[in-house]
C-alpha cells in the first residue's frame, strides 16, 4: 500500500481504523508552556523529579503512534541524527504482511518510516524504525538504567490505546509502581514488572522514571488472553505464587537491553547516584541534597519516590 493511500486509510475510518486521528497543533511549542518546555529539556539531566504535568509533556513529545495496515502500536524517539530519527518499539507492533508504516509525531504529522533490518535483538521483542524531517525537531529520549529501580518506585507509562472512543486516541499516561524486578528475563526479554494500566495499541511506548527518563518499552499488558507469557528464556518456569502476581501486571523490557544491543542507536549515560526526597513537612517534600528545592504535595506524588 502506498503512502497517501495508508494515510487516506487512516482518515476515512475504514474498519481496522476506525477512528479518526486528532491533529494536534502544528507547533510543537504550543504544547508546552515556555517553563514546562525548559523542565522538559533539563529535569532529565538534573537531580530533581519532574511534576505530573512536566512528565506527561515529556512523554508526549518522546511517543510516536505506528502506523500500519493491521493497526497501530506507540513507540519512543530514540536519537537523531541530522533529520533522521529513530524510533524503537516491539518487534510484535510490525508483524503484518506488508511492511510499510507510518510514524505520527505529537505535532500531528505523518512520516513514512523503514524498519532497520540489520540489527540482531536476540529474540528480544525489541525493533528499530527510522523517519526523516525535513522541517521540524523532535525531542529525544533521555535514558537510564533499569538497575537503578526498587520495588516500591513510581512509574510512568504513555502510549496510544487502539480501538478507543474518538475523545479517548490521544495519547494515554498511567502512574503506577514497580512491582518485580526479575533477573531472570522471560522469553521476549521482559524483566520489569509494574502496576501502571497499559492497554492494547501501548506497546512499545516509554516506561519512565520520576526524572522523566527511559527505563523501558512497554510491551505486555496484564491479564493476557491468550498464550503462556511467563516463560524465563531458559525454558523454566516461574512458581504458581509468582505466576499469579505477574498475570496481575504490565511488563517491559529494560532499555538497556537496547543499549546492549543497539549501542550505535542507544547510549546510557553514567550517573551520580541521584538523592532520594526523604523530608516532608507543611505539605512538601524536601530533597536533603538541595533543601530549598521542594515541591508542593499536589504537584508530584503522596510520598517520596519508592516509599509508602
Amino acid at each position: 500500500m502506498s503512502l497517501r493511500s495508508l494515510i487516506l486509510a487512516v482518515y476515512i475510518g475504514s474498519g481496522l481504523f476506525c477512528l479518526p486521528i486528532q491533529m494536534l497543533p502544528k507547533k510543537f511549542s504550543d504544547l508546552k508552556s515556555a517553563a514546562t518546555q525548559i523542565q522538559s529539556e533539563n529535569c532529565v539531566d538534573c537531580n530533581h523529579f519532574c511534576t505530573i504535568q512536566e512528565l506527561k509533556s515529556l512523554a508526549k513529545s518522546i511517543t510516536v503512534k505506528i502506523i500500519s495496515e493491521n493497526g497501530w502500536g506507540s513507540g519512543i524517539i530514540l536519537k537523531r541524527e541530522g533529520k533522521v530519527y529513530t524510533i524503537v518499539t516491539n518487534q510484535h507492533i510490525l508483524d503484518t504482511d506488508h511492511k510499510s508504516y507510518l510514524i505520527q509525531t505529537a505535532d500531528g504529522f505523518f512520516y513514512q518510516a523503514n524498519k532497520i533490518e540489520n540489527e540482531d535483538f536476540q529474540g528480544n521483542d525489541l525493533a528499530l524504525l527510522e523517519f526523516r524531517s525535513t522541517n521540524s525537531t523532535y525531542t529525544v529520549a533521555s535514558l537510564e538504567n533499569s538497575t537503578t529501580l526498587s520495588p516500591g518506585d513510581k512509574t510512568f507509562a504513555a502510549g496510544f490505546p487502539i480501538l478507543e472512543k474518538t475523545q479517548n486516541t490521544e495519547l494515554l499516561f498511567t502512574r503506577g509502581k514497580i512491582s518485580i524486578l526479575s533477573e531472570r528475563p522471560l522469553e521476549k526479554g521482559y524483566q520489569i514488572g509494574y502496576t501502571n494500566f497499559i492497554k492494547k495499541g501501548m506497546s512499545g511506548g516509554p516506561l519512565l522514571n520520576i526524572y522523566g527518563k527511559v527505563i523501558g518499552i512497554n510491551g505486555m499488558h496484564a491479564y493476557p488472553l491468550w498464550g503462556d507469557p511467563y516463560v524465563y528464556r531458559d525454558g523454566s518456569q516461574p512458581t504458581e505464587s509468582l505466576r499469579q502476581q505477574m498475570s496481575h501486571l504490565a511488563f517491559a523490557i529494560p532499555i538497556e537491553t537496547v543499549a546492549k544491543l543497539a549501542p550505535k542507536f542507544a547510549s546510557i549515560p553514567t550517573t551520580d547516584i541521584l538523592p532520594t526526597l526523604d523530608l516532608y513537612e507543611n505539605g512538601k517534600f524536601f530533597s536533603p541534597g538541595n533543601p530549598e528545592h521542594c515541591f508542593d504535595r499536589g504537584d508530584a506524588f503522596p510520598f517520596p519516590p519508592g516509599r509508602q
